[in-house]
């Protein structure tokens, strides 16, 4: 009788030990990633960007003495779509050959006053930009100007550095940032999105 209640209850038991050992390396492996995403990622001063989707290949300079990002940007539009204000503009890196003059349309965010030494402030358009760095995605504000006077198209500034980017100033073009593992990147993570936002069958 006694043998009998053991083995009901080994019976019971075997079916959830089974499931719990299918799932705890998959746990683990979900929380070895999420330690790896979260871990500060160490860059040079220079290094390379991709702006996404569009696969516009940049060089940007890490500047922890600036606040806000910066985008070089010309044939800036504003234009309407949907009631809100959108901004139209081309962007480009002479040092990156293979990169397409495509126009760029993306929502205003706001408007920023910029004091300059000597010359009246500049207004500025604000958009929000995602973009791909050493095989992460990072999405943050940017002012766009335009930037041909300097060497750099891209400026990344301490708000966006915040997400946890550690500057090496001794150090340039540490990280590999290419446009396919950007793209490969990109895709999975708006498949994520889209099997997040469908809802489940009941």
């Amino acid at each position: 009788m006694l043998g009998n209640t053991y083995q009901g209850i080994l019976s019971r038991l075997l079916p959830v030990l089974f499931i719990c050992v299918l799932t705890v390396p998959v746990f683990a492996k979900s929380e070895e990633d999420n330690r790896k995403q979260q871990k500060p990622l160490t860059a040079g001063w220079l290094e390379m960007i991709v702006l996404e989707p569009w696969d516009i290949r940049l060089r940007a300079k890490l500047d922890t003495g600036a606040k806000t990002s910066s985008l070089h940007a010309v044939d800036i539009e504003r234009f309407k779509r949907k009631g809100k204000t959108w901004i139209r503009f081309r962007t480009t890196d002479p040092g990156e050959d293979d990169n397409p003059l495509t126009f760029i349309e993306t929502p205003l965010i706001r408007e920023v006053k910029i004091k300059r030494h000597k010359q009246k402030p500049q207004i500025r358009p604000v958009v929000e930009m995602t973009f791909c760095l050493d095989g992460r995605i990072y999405t943050s504000e940017f002012s766009l100007t335009d930037r041909s006077r300097f060497n750099y198209r891209v400026l990344l500034g301490r708000k966006m550095l915040q997400q946890g980017i550690i500057v090496d100033p001794a150090s340039t073009f540490t990280l590999k940032t290419k446009k396919k593992s950007c793209k490969k990147l990109m895709k999975s993570k708006h498949k994520k999105s889209q099997e997040k936002a469908s809802p489940r069958p009941e």
